[in-house]
């Protein structure tokens, strides 16, 4: 990894590479601070632990992550970015649902923003509070994926993210079926974590995004391709 995850200047840097849009994680701090980071808690990126959820954001704060970078809370990460960038926040943590949609909200970002995650109950809580917030549901298991027709229509969906680990379970003609009936129905498909060739090649024809953590591989995927 090039730069450390979930940071601005790693952001920046997949802009650099050639990236369309960005994916972030959120989580609400113990004092109530929205915070930019992948885990629940902070061990496996600085070798400490510290439950983020349940942290004051300053005890966050002064982890090193890596090239002088620090844990950044969501404002900062969004007025870092160019205001057209295509961005997909990820909740974490279904307390920050509310109050990340009414961040983007004041930061005038609705248009390019959509709010996903694995938790329908955090998806949920932004459609009671907006009709206008884009939704995007993370399938995670095979059960999900009932669940996730099940949402498209009491949420009216914008999103639906299938993991490309999924094909192990399913095998490769049915990975593509379930794509190919996403895609169908309508919603806008972004399939994940696509960082090889072979899962690039497996996707391509059926989905309308791709996300990786590796943007420079990727893009030269592309250019080869194209």
């Amino acid at each position: 990894m090039k730069y450390p995850e979930n940071t601005i200047a790693s952001f920046l840097a997949a802009l650099y590479y050639g990236a369309d849009g960005l994916e972030l994680d959120v989580w609400l701090t113990r004092d109530r601070k929205l915070v930019v980071f992948h885990d629940p808690d902070t061990v496996r990126v600085v070798g400490e632990k510290l439950i983020v959820k349940d942290s004051a954001f300053n005890d966050l704060r002064r982890l090193d992550l890596g090239m002088g970078q620090r844990i950044p809370l969501l404002d900062e990460v969004i007025d870092s970015l160019p205001a057209d960038i295509p961005l997909f926040v990820e909740i974490k943590d279904v307390e920050a649902s509310v109050p990340a949609y009414q961040l983007v909200k004041e930061r005038g970002r609705l248009e390019s923003t959509a709010f996903i995650s694995f938790y329908p109950e955090a998806l949920e809580r932004i459609r009671r509070v907006s009709n206008e917030a884009k939704l995007g549901f993370i399938i995670g298991s095979l059960e999900s994926v009932k669940k996730a027709s099940e949402l498209a229509q009491k949420l009216n969906l914008y999103a639906v993210a299938p993991p490309v680990s999924e094909v192990e379970y399913l095998g490769k003609e049915k990975f593509i079926n379930c794509l190919r009936k996403i895609r169908g129905s309508g919603l806008y498909t972004a399939a994940w974590v696509i960082n090889t060739e072979e899962e690039y090649i497996l996707v391509k024809h059926y989905v309308n995004a791709i996300i990786t953590n590796n943007v420079e591989y990727l893009k030269q995927l592309l250019n080869q391709f194209h």
